[in-house]
């Protein structure tokens, strides 16, 4: 419930339209009513005699009211009808006057004249009524829809500011499950939901006046499938929402299965393994209908109850009060079809309540998965800085840092380096030792357990994040690039560049040749990733982008080991020409292109075991020298 609140909640920047949809849910619902009551003129101008001098309303037998025609009354009988109005309840003094309304209004005339009256009446009802229906509708839909885009834009952007770990630890597939199928499922608790628990109590509540005003005891009675249809509708729900949360998994781990399968094909049809793929997909397929059919078998089941529940107390008022009307101490027979219609009427909206409110189940279910989302605490939120990085001159240290991405199990421990600025450092060692982490902490994607991180001197959490990270280009051994041109591409990020100013930055990247002669140029579309881009031509790409960018922090991460020679020289040469007059921090898999950095951190288990020139460390021997003779002995 509280899931259903938040989602209400959003409806507020918009309550003047909904204001608007709550009174034309209220006239339409007056209309609905009011149309049923036109039995009773109807029926009298079908069938009764033309200028009838009295119309007898017969309710209880101790009453015995009389309706008399104004044009016909005398003394006598208006002493007789005061003297029966001071013992005639509330209901009967509601109906007496509704019916010498119509009498004076609608069937005040000849049979012909009546029954045209009656007619226009009714066909002015019925356009009040889908008029006001329509308006409610389409506000409903305005609001609903309105709220649903909020929600939407919210995760988004709560996906944007989400830290690194959060995607470590969650899937893509089922991430973009919740922010396309959970968001629809959730717009059930808005846009539907809200229209029917207004509409429908209401048309409840004046079904129900009617039908108290023409006999409360037959009223009375007819309330007894009340409870049994509530009681239905309850049980029923109480399952619905955990088959739902289920259906939501399953419909995620399909997406992401989906995702995974488009994102691997290469790998896939590399190692034969379609059919693999296909029995795991359609498994999951089969997975998610059982998952579907078991919800809808559960939810479609309230409706036929609750329609067989109404039905069967209906037939027994039709069969009781029309026995009632036949010995004439009921009613007279045009209002006990009123009456009748009207407790009919309640079937519908009681089974829309019950239909709502497995629909409602479903989407807190799905708002609940969104809701995790959301109150995962942001990225910018858990960074309590707010000092504004402007220039920076690229001084970078580690103080005694620890770090753990699982407790108990340390990444860095108690490590400190030094970077002056403009220096070129590169991080060595085996894999696992933290080099990826201690470059992923400088621009604060992590946060130290224990130590600190500094940029000029001041503390990484102490600073605005987008300030920070606007001061440092990061080149990746795997390249992000977007589904667009190669020019919006290089100058992601940047505002007001010129062509002249990215193929300047696309020259000293090696990438300028092979740009101008592709079929458009710089308005290439590169596909998904950059797919139709070689790897050489990728990275190239992505240094283009750091150069245009120059930030005084170059952040590196072993951007040359996944090309052949020819697409690592001419990276490399951009590499070159890049690093100049920058601090600039490398991730090293091959040592023979550190020689010439101007220190040389190895790491080994998450401490810097050893600092030097390359010349220094080959000569004080170690495990240095033994990873560079381990790597010369494979190349010769």
């Amino acid at each position: 419930m509280n899931s259903y609140l938040r989602m209400l909640k959003m409806i507020r920047p918009y309550a003047p339209q909904a204001s608007i949809a709550v009174l034309f849910i209220v006239l339409y619902s007056f209309f609905s009513v009011f149309s049923f009551t036109m039995i009773s003129p109807f029926l009298k101008a079908l069938f009764l005699d033309e200028n009838p001098s009295v119309v007898e309303v017969v309710e209880e037998p101790k009453n015995e009211a009389l309706l008399v025609d104004p044009k016909n009354e005398d003394t006598e009988t208006r002493e007789r009808l005061e003297s029966i109005n001071q013992k005639t309840t509330w209901s009967d003094q509601v109906k007496m006057e509704a019916l010498n309304w119509a009498n004076e209004n609608l069937l005040d005339g000849t049979r012909q004249d009546n029954l045209l009256r009656i007619c226009l009446a009714l066909a002015i009802l019925l356009l009040l009524k889908n008029v006001t229906r329509y308006f409610q509708d389409i506000l409903m839909v305005f609001v609903g829809e309105k709220v649903i885009r909020d929600l939407r834009n919210a995760l988004y952007l709560k996906f944007t500011n989400l830290p690194l770990s959060f995607y470590h630890q969650n899937k893509a597939g089922e991430l973009i499950s919740r922010a396309t199928n959970d968001v629809l499922m959730a717009q059930k608790c808005v846009s539907v939901s809200f229209t029917t628990l207004l509409r429908d109590p209401i048309q409840i509540v004046l079904f129900l006046t009617v039908a108290v005003i023409l006999s409360w005891k037959l009223t009375l009675m007819a309330l007894v499938m009340l409870p049994a249809s509530l009681g239905v509708i309850i049980r029923i729900g109480k399952g619905l929402r955990k088959i739902s949360h289920r259906q939501q998994e399953e419909m995620a781990v399909l997406t992401t299965n989906l995702q995974e399968t488009i994102y691997g094909i290469r790998v896939i049809k590399a190692f034969a393994m379609e059919d693999f793929e296909n029995n795991k997909f359609l498994k999951r397929s089969d997975e998610l209908f059982k998952q579907i059919f078991k919800f809808n078998k559960y939810m479609k089941m309230s409706s036929p109850l609750t329609e067989v529940l109404s039905s069967l107390v209906g037939l027994f008022i039709l069969w009781y009060g029309g026995s009632k009307v036949f010995t004439g101490g009921l009613m007279a027979p045009d209002l006990f079809l009123v009456f009748f219609a009207s407790i009919f009427s309640l079937v519908k909206p009681i089974k829309n309540l019950g239909q709502v409110n497995n629909e409602i189940q479903a989407g807190m279910a799905a708002a609940d998965r969104i809701f995790q989302i959301l109150d995962t605490p942001s990225e910018v939120a858990g960074s309590v800085g707010e000092k504004v990085l402007d220039q920076a001159e690229g001084r970078v240290e580690f103080d005694k840092v620890d770090f753990e991405y699982v407790p108990g199990e340390p990444v860095l421990r108690d490590l400190s380096l030094k970077v002056n600025p403009g220096e070129v450092v590169a991080l060595v060692g085996s894999s696992g030792g933290g080099k990826s982490t201690l470059i992923d902490m400088i621009p604060g994607f992590y946060h130290p357990n224990s130590g600190q991180v500094l940029i000029d001197g001041v503390s990484v959490t102490d600073l605005d994040l987008g300030s920070l990270r606007r001061q440092m280009g990061i080149v990746t051994q795997e390249v992000i690039l977007f589904h667009d041109t190669i020019l919006n591409n290089i100058a992601y990020g940047l505002e007001n560049v010129s062509l002249e100013d990215v193929r300047e930055a696309t020259r000293a990247a090696n990438a300028d040749d092979f740009i101008m002669k592709l079929p458009d140029g710089y308005d290439t579309i590169i596909g998904d990733r950059g797919l139709k881009l070689s790897g050489g031509q990728r990275q190239r790409l992505s240094i283009a982008r750091a150069i245009l960018k120059n930030p005084p922090i170059l952040l590196l991460d072993e951007a040359t080991s996944a090309l052949d020679t020819e697409a690592e020289k001419l990276v490399q040469e951009a590499i070159d020409r890049l690093v100049k007059h920058r601090t600039t921090i490398v991730i090293a898999h091959r040592l023979s292109t550190v020689k010439n950095v101007d220190r040389i951190y190895l790491l080994e288990a998450g401490k810097v075991v050893q600092t030097g020139t390359h010349d220094e460390l080959l000569a004080a021997g170690g495990r240095y020298k033994e990873l560079y003779e381990m790597q010369f002995q494979k190349r010769s």
